[in-house]
């Protein structure tokens, strides 16, 4: 039994070195973080912030960053990755379709879609921004492939 013992306190000890730490960032940190784009604007105009990525972070499983489409001409194209996806609106509303189903959003909001599904969101203000969390259950963002169909503003402005 002592031998049993020792090897699952070695166990635990591994465990803990190897175990990955909580991540908090403060607003500040969170506003020196470089914003992306697409070079196409066709793909979608907007801005977005990735917060958690394996590279960036300390941080695994799990991809996450903070979205913005300008008023009236903001959006994001229709496209699907292999990844599910959860968008939660922070601010403003906006026209969302996943697959065949389109629906308004608005803050507040919480909007599950698949992995490869096809969805896209566009802002409905002219005045107020679209604002939005987004989560991928990956590593890091970069595993996240794109891919954008031909018909990316169907059922948008």
């Amino acid at each position: 039994m002592g031998n049993r013992a020792s090897k699952l306190k070695r166990r635990t000890a591994e465990d803990q070195k190897h175990k990955t730490k909580p991540v908090f960032l403060t607003r500040s940190e969170i506003n020196q973080k470089p914003s992306e784009s697409f070079p196409d604007a066709s793909k979608g105009r907007l801005i977005w912030t990735t917060l958690l990525s394996s590279g960036l972070t300390a941080s695994e499983k799990l991809t996450a960053g903070i979205a913005t489409c300008p008023p009236s001409v903001g959006f994001l194209g229709h496209h699907r990755h292999e990844q599910a996806e959860l968008y939660f609106i922070l601010e403003g509303e906006g026209l969302m379709k996943v697959d065949d189903v389109e629906r308004r959003v608005e803050r507040g909001g919480l909007v599950f879609i698949p992995g490869n599904a096809e969805h896209g969101i566009s802002n409905l203000s002219g005045e107020k921004d679209l604002v939005w969390l987004y989560c991928f259950p990956t590593d890091r963002f970069e595993d996240v492939v794109y891919k954008f169909s031909n018909e990316w503003r169907v059922g948008y402005r």
